[in-house]
This record gives structure tokens, sequence and C-alpha cells, in this order.
């Protein structure tokens, strides 16, 4: 056992203090002086340290024998262990090694002293094994994966550790290494690792096919939601059987709330539980402009998901002790709210919610849901859009037969008192005359009617704008309304400002528009009743107020009086001439001209008050002053026109003006006249027979002498398209038929100037 130099010191000391012992117990103590006694005084603590650092001294070789044995114990346990135990130099060569290392290298313990312990080392392996062990000392490293190839027996994986111990008084230092064969722990390692994937993958293929399988059963609802909503055109029925089709798929409960005005009304529900479908019959709908979510999800038109339904929540869905005990019992748990919106409005929503089957929604269903929602909205267009077409459709009838009768009733005297014109004495004749005369206003009057309705709401009416006094507008209207009287009728009054009342537009647009007012107020106002017209200047308006004590309007009529094809059917209005079509006009012509006009009425047989309003005029919009006409001249005038009665009268009517006037009825004749002798002036049909007008337009304008012919395009189309068409082709003005003979002699004036 080998002792340490502390020890030897200490036994150095105990053997020179028992010298000096002896030799202080030969004196006398009378004999030595005081400086003797100090001296045995401290040669008695001496003794007593030394005692102590003997005890010490035993102590110390007791601890070295204990840990001298552990030592052994421990290098006897590396020795024999089951672990690969290594030491090598600083560069990896091997000074010892164990039994088990000899065994997992493959060669005995007296060849593998003096040999690196990279010879071992797979080439796999061997860069990291050599970074290893030169940073040995200098880095904490733990067990890493080695791969050993041992020199007579199979590859194998190991569990490599290496320490570095301080270097001794005589050597450098070394390197520990243990081994531990891992390949069995790899493998278990491997075989969890490939479990785990496996189980991962089967799980990956449940949730696909899962999913496969929601994604089947959401397409399959869709279709049969799809289906029911085709079917008909019912959609409170259809709502209803939609329901039945959501529940129990995607719902435990559904509801649809659909807007009716400013409210909300239940279109449609379904429950998996009797009972709570019974109380959900009697569920009042929220307040559309309320809190409530439904009322939130339909001003917003975004949907609303609550995944996990809070106690707190279902404080929003109670309005009632029913519908409180109406909740409590579905105990919902998670709820979907989508709008029913399309792109041209908003119906209102439906509600989908999970309670007694305790299942959830995600962000997946509302996708879905959303898709319900969308096709319910487009299902509702189209059925509103039907009922709509249909009232249309039955308008459109109620005009036609109403046309028929008013077309009849002047077409009868017209035909009658022309089968006898021949026959009767003068003055019958003249009377006759008068009545034709009255009865193809009348008739040009109802077509107009039909032309200027279609004219303004497909664009085709181009205003003349010029700067008037609406009072001169008023004071014609009025007149040409007495005169169109045939029996007496109300008494009307004109009120008007004293200053001009100014406003640019057309005047033959606007005194129209005034008629047709106060030809409305004398239909429907008894002999003894009276009208009254207003024209004045009001907050920068210039308003128009046509006020009657006539039938009146019906407030539930009030709303479409300026509709197309509405007219009002009150008792004894029946027989009263008109297609309905005047109010409509009104209000087109208004509004081309940027103002607006209003009804009012007390109510039934108490008149009502017709107002039109138009922007004031402004310098700005006053446009340049007409050039002075010249006094109308003679011309030569080529008329083109396949109808012979149409060219008849029109070739009758330019020779009463002195024109000279030669008629084509085909498109080639027209050629010939114009290459032969060119006219001034050439009214050409467009839709002629054999050659199309504007046709016969471009080539006559490239005949010789064809430059100087003024060619006006005669059509019964007039929409700006066809105005381009006419220019295009080289005419120089447009016309639409009827041909209004006052509006003919200001073209022909206007010709060459």
């Amino acid at each position: 056992m080998t002792t340490s130099p502390r020890s030897d010191s200490i036994e150095a000391l105990r053997v020179s203090v028992e010298r000096l012992c002896r030799l202080v117990s030969t004196l006398r103590l009378e004999e030595v002086p005081d400086e003797g006694r100090a001296l045995q005084r401290a040669l008695e603590r001496v003794t007593s340290e030394a005692t102590t650092l003997r005890a010490e001294r035993d102590d110390a070789r007791t601890e070295v024998a204990r840990r001298d044995l552990q030592l052994g114990e421990a290098r006897q346990v590396l020795e024999d262990g089951p672990d690969g135990y290594i030491i090598t130099d600083n560069g990896g060569v091997i000074s010892h090694a164990n039994r088990a290392a000899a065994q997992m290298l493959g060669v005995p313990l007296r060849f593998l002293v003096k040999k690196p312990l990279s010879l071992f080392i797979d080439e796999s392996d061997l860069r990291i094994f050599r970074w290893r062990v030169n940073n040995a000392r200098s880095r904490t490293q733990g067990e890493w994966p080695m791969r050993i190839r041992p020199r007579n027996s199979m590859p194998f994986t190991a569990g490599l550790t290496v320490t570095a111990f301080p270097a001794d008084e005589d050597k450098g230092g070394d390197l520990r290494w243990f081994l531990r064969d891992i390949t069995a722990r790899q493998r278990a390692e491997e075989l969890a690792a490939t479990q785990d994937f496996t189980n991962r993958m089967l799980e990956s293929e449940q949730m696909a096919r899962a999913d496969a399988e929601s994604a089947r059963l959401r397409v399959e609802l869709l279709a049969e939601v799809s289906s029911v909503l085709a079917a008909s055109l019912d959609y409170p029925a259809t709502l209803a059987r939609v329901g039945g089709r959501v529940v129990p798929a995607v719902a435990d409960v559904f509801f649809t709330d659909l807007l009716a005005g400013q409210a909300l009304e239940q279109t449609a529900m379904a429950c998996v539980d009797g009972p709570s479908a019974d109380c959900l019959r009697k569920r009042r709908p929220p307040d559309p402009s309320g809190d409530h979510p439904i009322a939130e999800v339909i001003r917003t038109g975004e949907a609303m998901l609550v995944s996990e339904v809070p106690p707190s929540w279902h404080e929003h869905w109670v309005s009632s002790p029913e519908e409180q005990e109406l909740w409590n019992r579905m105990r919902l748990t998670s709820v979907v709210i989508v709008p029913i919106a399309s792109h041209r409005q908003t119906h209102g929503a439906l509600t989908f919610g999970f309670g007694p089957s305790g299942r959830r929604y995600d962000p997946a269903d509302v996708a879905a849901l959303k898709d319900i929602a969308l096709r319910m909205a487009l299902a509702l267009d189209t059925a509103r859009l039907f009922h709509d077409l249909e009232a249309e459709q039955h308008h459109r009838d109620e005009f036609l037969a109403m046309l028929a009768h008013e077309l009849r009733n002047p077409l009868s005297a017209v035909t009658s008192g022309l089968a006898v014109l021949e026959q009767v004495d003068p003055v019958s004749r003249a009377r006759l005359l008068e009545i034709l005369s009255r009865q193809s206003r009348h008739l040009a009057r109802l077509l107009n009617d039909l032309l200027d309705v279609s004219g303004v709401r497909f664009g085709r009416l181009v205003l003349d704008r010029q700067r008037l006094d609406l009072r001169d507008l008023a004071r014609d209207a009025l007149e040409v309304v007495r005169t169109a009287r045939t029996v007496a009728g109300p008494e009307i009054e004109l009120r008007t400002d004293s200053a001009p009342v100014t406003v640019v537009g057309d005047a033959d647009r606007l005194q129209q528009t005034i008629a047709n007012l106060l030809d409305n107020a004398v239909k429907y106002t008894p002999t003894d009743g009276s009208i009254a017209v207003s024209v004045a200047a009001e907050d920068g308006e210039a308003v128009v107020r046509v006020r009657d004590s006539g039938a009146g309007i019906a407030p539930e009529f009030l709303p479409r009086v300026f509709d197309v094809f509405s007219r009002a059917g009150s008792a004894g209005t029946e027989s009263r001439p008109g297609l309905g079509l005047g109010l409509s006009v009104v209000r087109e012509l208004v509004v081309k001209h940027g103002g607006s006009v209003s009804a009012t009425s007390p109510g039934v047989g108490r008149g009502s008050e017709f107002a039109v309003r138009l922007p004031l005029e402004r310098e700005a919009d006053a446009p340049p002053p007409e050039e002075t006409r010249s006094a109308p001249v003679e011309r030569s005038i080529l008329i083109v026109e396949d109808h012979a009665d149409a060219c008849d009268g029109l070739r009758i009517a330019l020779s009463l003006k002195g024109h000279h006037v030669r008629a084509a009825m085909t498109g080639r004749d027209a050629i010939e006249e114009t290459r032969v002798q060119p006219p001034e002036i050439a009214l050409v049909d467009i839709g002629l027979p054999d050659i199309d007008g504007y046709e016969v337009g471009r080539i006559i304008r490239s005949q010789p002498g064809g430059d100087g012919v003024y060619l006006v395009a005669l059509t019964g189309l007039s929409a700006p398209a066809d105005v381009d068409n006419a220019l295009r082709a080289g005419f120089d003005s447009y016309m639409v038929k009827p041909v209004d003979p006052e509006k003919l002699v200001e073209v022909i004036a206007h010709a060459h100037r």
C-alpha cells in the first residue's frame, strides 16, 4: 500500500518529538530555570499535536486503503464488464483494453496494444472519429454512434464515449474510451420510428378517408339541395323541404329567416327533436336593426362561426320564456350563421346548430353551408324574378287589350268617316273632316307616347336644348289641351310668377310634359271640378304644379303611378281614353332634363297634385342663340319610299308647299334618278326592298353631283347606332317615322344653309 508525503512528515516529526521528550525527562524541574519550564510546556503542546497528527495519519491510511480498494474494484468492473474499455494516448493509439473491447474488435488483447483505434472504425465514420480525437480535451462529448468493423466478425454500430484524463508528472495524459454495442437499440429505435411513421401514415389515411367521406356527403347534400330548389318556384314549400335534407345531415336544428320589408320572417325550420320543433315553430325572428348575431350577419354579409357556444352566448337568442325553454332543451354546442345573399340582393340568413348530437362545426363546414345559402339565394332570385315577369306580363296583356281598345275607337271613326265622305253634303263633309283630323291627331298622340317611352328608356331620345321660359311653355300646353277638347271640361286656372322662370331644355318635350299632366288631370276630374296650374321659382328650382279636385289616387297605387303599363282602375275610370303611358313619359322626360317629378294625393276622391322640378337656368348652361331662319324657298326633292300611300302623302304635302317633287319606289330607281338629274334634297327610306337605304346614300354620294345632294334618312328606328350608321353612310339628317310635317319643313329649310 502506498503512503502520502504528508504521512511520512508526520512520522519523522513524531520520532523527533519522542527523542526530545526523553531528554527533557532526565532533567530536574528545580534545576531548570524559567526558560526551561517554558520549553517543557512547548514540548507538551508539540507532543499533543503530534498525537493528533498520528491519529489523522491513521485515518488517512484507512481512507487510502478504502479508496485503493474501491479503485481496484472499479478497475475490476471495467475489466470484467460487458462494455468495451480502452485507454489510448492523445493520438488514439491503444495502450490498454479490457476483454469486452477485445471481443468486440475481434482481436486478442496482446495484439491490441500499440494499435491505432482508427483501424477498427468504418471508413464512412473516420473523419468524425478523428475530429473527436483531436477535440477530446477541448470539447465535452457525449455518446455518439460509430460504425465498427471488427477483424473477424460482422460490422456493428457502437455507442462511443471518450473522456480525457489529465496529465501526470511523467505522462502527457490519456484518453479513456467506452464502447457499447447499440445495434439492437438502434434497430429498436428504427423499428419504433418505422412504427411511428406507419401509425402516422395510417392516421393520415384515416383522416384523408374521413375528409373524402365528409366531402362526398357535402357534395351529395348540395346536389340534393340544388335538386329541391330547382323543383319548384314556390319557395316557402321548397325551403321547408331543404330543411328536411339539412337535418340531421349537417345540423340538429335549422331555420331560415327572410327579409320582409323592415322585418324578418321565419320561412322554414327543422329540428331533430319533436318537442323542440314545436317550440321552434313559434320562434320570433330578431329585429334586423338590432345586435342579434343573425341581424349582424345580414348587415355585414359575413358568415359567423361559433365552434363552442359559451353559456353567455345564449343571452343573444332569448326573447321570450318560450324561447328560453327551447334553447335550454336544445343545449346548443356549436352554431353557424350564413347570409342568404347573391350578387343581386341579400334575402336573409340561414342558421345551423348542433346540440343533442354534440358535434362541432369547423371552417370547412362553413364553406359548405355558405354554398347552400348561395344556392338558396339564387333560387330566391329566380323565383322572385319569375313572379316579377309574370306581373309584368299581366300588365302587358292588360296594356295590349287597352291599346287595341284605344286604337279601335279612332280607327272606327276614321274608317266610317272616309266611307261616307264623298256622299254627304258640304256641311256634313266639313264636320267629317274635323272628326278625321281630330281622330288622326289622337292616333298620332297614342303612337308618340309609345315612341317616347321606348326612345327615352333605350337612350334613343335626343333633346334639342335651348334657353326657355317655363311660363310660355305652360301657356302653350294649356292652349293645346283646351283646343283638343270636344266637350266642356273642368275649369283650368294658370298662375305664374311675374319674373321669367328660365330653364335649359327641349321646348317640345317640356311642353309635352306639362300637356300630359294637364291631360291626365282633365281625364280624372269631373266637369264641375277644378284644375290649377302654377309655374314658379322655388329654392333654386323651376317648379310646375298641376293640382286637381278629381278622382285622387289610392295609397297603394301611389308608388306605381309613374310606372310603364300602370293605370289606376277606380270605379268609373275604365272607359276614359289613354294607354296609361302619359305619366311614364312625363317621368322619363323630366329625368332626361335633370329634374324630378312627384305625385301626392290625400286619397281616392280627394284630388291629387303633380310637381315637376327642373334646374333653373345658369349662364353656363345656356346654349348659343340660334341663327335666324331664312324664309322657305322652293326645292327639288326626291322621295325614295316603297310604301305607296306614305310616298303619295309626302309628295302631296311637299307639293302644296311649292316644292318640285319626284318619287322612286326602289333604291336602284333612286340611284338612276340622282345620276340623271341630282335633286337638292333626297328623302330616303332605310328599309327599301332591293337595296339597303344606307347603301343608296353611299352610292348617291359617290356619283357625279352627289356631294351637292342633302340626304335625309327616314326610318322607324331611332337608336343611337342607327343615327351613327346614317351619318357614316353620308346622310346629313335623320327623321323617325311617322314624319312630322312641321319637322320636315324645318329640315328642308336647313338644307344647304
